[in-house]
This record gives C-alpha cells, structure tokens and sequence, in this order.
C-alpha cells in the first residue's frame, strides 16, 4: 500500500490491536498449558451418555445396534462414468463437463466449426 494517511492509521491500529490481543492470547496460551500439565482436563467422557440417552431406533432401519454400524460393507453406487471424447471434451450425452468454464466451451466450438470448414473444402 502507499503511504497514504488512511494506509498510516490502519498500520498504527493494528500494532496496537497486536500488543492488546496479543497479551490476553499469552494469558489463555498459559492457562490452557498449566491445565493440560497438572492433567485436570475438562474432556467428556461420552461412554457414560449411553446409559442416559435413550436411543429409538428409526421404523425400517436394518440395525438394531450401535455397534453393528462398524461392520457395514461398502455401498453400491448405480451412478455410470461418463466417457468424454478426447477431442471434443464431450460426453456420450453432447454435454461438456461441468468444471469447464463457458469461455472453454465456446472456443473449442469455434476450432470445432473452422475445422469442418477446411474439411468440407478439401471434399470439394
């Protein structure tokens, strides 16, 4: 930035935003420190919430328990890749893929299009 007086102010506010912040950052830095040496963690232990949460299996679900969820297979996906041509980028269905950008697909049209021009002079 230049050195302009707004560019002059914010540098100034922001050293001074630094040495504030930064002190009460030092502070928490420290507390949390001195908990985790003394060991006096304030973590949930949640294998206890098992015994008082209820929990209502949902009607048609095919577990019955919590543990089994380990034991799942892989899912199946119906989805079928598409196959892109390489020289067109498009795919069995005409569509160009979706992280092409606009400005892409306009210009392989336009070489697409002069290509079949000079293709269909040389036929001539």
């Amino acid at each position: 930035m230049a050195k302009s007086l707004r560019s002059k102010w914010r540098r100034k506010m922001k050293a001074i935003k630094r040495e504030r912040y930064g002190k009460k950052e030092l502070e928490k830095l420290k507390l949390v420190i001195g908990s985790a040496k003394k060991g006096d963690s304030k973590d949930i232990d949640m294998t206890d919430l098992r015994e008082l949460v209820n929990v209502v299996p949902l009607p048609g679900a095919s577990h019955t328990n919590i543990e089994n969820d380990d034991n799942e297979k892989s899912m199946e996906v119906d989805k079928k890749a598409r196959i892109f041509d390489p020289v067109t980028l498009k795919d069995q269905h005409g569509n160009y893929p979706v992280w092409m950008s606009s400005h892409k697909k306009k210009k392989i049209v336009k070489v697409q299009r002069k290509l079949n021009k000079i293709k269909k002079k040389k036929l001539k």
